[in-house]
């Protein structure tokens, strides 16, 4: 039985991963995945749906504070123009000597401040396209500079995202644990994507590549725009989250919260008074919804951890992992992230089907949280994964064209990172 169980959980990841790359919608997918490992794992359709739908609802029970105050905390920022006004102040300050290299940084400070990077590519793009159009570099290296620095401002302890917040919780210590390891690894990606995009930028000019405007574009960007607001505005807001959260250890939802609230009553007159004020909450609202996709995978973990084949696939991580903890770790997180695209969904996953096994196998939780946070970057960011797709779209660059420079920021340069991760983990260094 456990030999049926476990090829029908490979059949269900693997049904997954097809509807993904054929766009196909997560909830639909991860309902049909549980039904097959409900039918092959012998505790029955209904029953075992029931299973996994309780285990999408513990998930938005966890979860959804923490994407709506996400969502809160980013919406108030977009409004004020802050996002704006601190693109173009780094982009002046860089001016067009190393126009790659400021994009890519202007990215890293709003991912920093909590702007969801789909309001990032939007900040960024019109002001990247009329630099690189100065510059004379092509539009293909716009979704790496984005992406790249996704990856490495989530490696940061101390953060409120999704892996650390989530991480942590779980793992019931500070969000700042692990500071050396995480502080180490957020400089390797920072660095290491920073060069790749400089050097690549180089290449571009002396290959005669060229920066090709599309017809109807228009890149005439006011670096001087009046009115917005001073870029150092932004430090209240998020020095309230990120004190509510390391110093009053504050739970990373509220934290969020807290953050949001102070924007809100920051900007109120610059976003123009109530209704603008209740527009943007129901903005951030509405985006934040999208926590039951994510969800939808997450509970696919449910239905898993309750069939035979588990045990299964819990040995042959155990061997394939050697008995390392972190590798472990690694390998579980970069597999359910890679399959689902989501690397919120690889985190949640592992956490609810592997926290116990890896403390029982020697983990430290402050390595195996770096370790998690940083696995998470790792192989979510696959050709099919929706924010790679959308980034490339938004930016008018086909996956030929712009994927090998995604794929080296975000999965290459981040697995490395990892490697450092378990390393430290293993001989010791938080």
């Amino acid at each position: 039985m456990e030999g049926i169980s476990f090829f029908g959980i490979l059949i269900a990841l693997a049904i997954v991963v097809f509807g993904s790359l054929q766009s196909l919608n997560l909830i639909i997918l991860a309902s049909v995945a549980a039904f097959i490992v409900a039918a092959t794992g012998g505790v029955g359709l209904i029953p075992g749906y029931t299973t996994y739908l309780g285990g999408v609802a513990n998930s938005v029970t966890s979860m959804f504070p923490i994407f709506l105050g996400g969502q809160l905390l980013g919406s108030f920022l977009e409004a004020s123009g802050l996002t704006e006004s601190i693109a173009n102040a780094i982009i002046k300050k860089f001016g067009s000597k190393a126009i790659v290299v400021a994009v890519f940084l202007v990215s890293w400070v709003l991912v920093f401040c909590g702007i969801n990077v789909f309001v990032i590519i939007f900040t960024v793009y019109p002001l990247a396209c009329a630099f690189f159009k100065v510059g004379d570099v092509p539009r293909s290296l716009i979704p790496a500079c984005v992406l790249g620095a996704v990856v490495s401002v989530n490696a940061l302890p101390g953060m409120a995202t999704n892996a650390n917040l989530l991480t942590t919780a779980a793992f019931n210590i500070p969000a700042n644990a692990g500071p050396i390891t995480g502080i180490v690894l957020s400089l390797y990606i920072l660095i290491s994507n920073g060069y790749y995009l400089y050097s690549q930028g180089e290449k571009a000019r002396k290959n005669g590549e060229h920066f090709v405007p599309l017809p109807g574009e228009n890149f005439d960007v006011d670096l001087n725009k009046e009115g917005l607001p001073h870029p150092a505005l932004v430090i209240p807001p998020i020095g309230v989250v990120l004190v509510a959260l390391n110093l009053f250890h504050i739970p990373g939802y509220a934290s969020l919260y807290l953050g949001g609230i102070t924007a809100m009553l920051m900007f109120w007159k610059r976003i123009g008074g109530g209704k603008a004020v209740v527009q943007t909450l129901n903005k951030a609202a509405k985006t934040s919804q999208s926590v039951i996709a994510t969800c939808a995978i997450i509970g696919f973990s449910s239905i898993v951890t309750s069939v035979p084949g588990y045990n299964l696939l819990l040995a042959g991580l155990e061997k394939i992992s050697g008995g390392n903890p972190y590798i472990f770790a690694f390998i579980a997180v970069a597999a359910i992230a890679a399959v689902s695209g989501s690397a919120t969904g690889g985190v949640k996953f592992v956490l609810n089907s592997f926290t116990d096994k890896l403390i029982a196998m020697g983990g430290n939780p402050a390595n195996l949280t770096r370790v998690i946070c940083v696995s998470s970057q790792t192989f979510d960011s696959l050709p099919h994964n929706s924010a790679v797709v959308l980034t490339l779209d938004a930016c008018h660059v086909s996956h030929k064209e712009g994927y090998k420079h995604v794929f080296v920021t975000t999965v290459v340069n981040t697995t490395i990172a990892t490697i450092i991760a378990i390393i430290f983990g293993m001989i010791g260094i938080h």
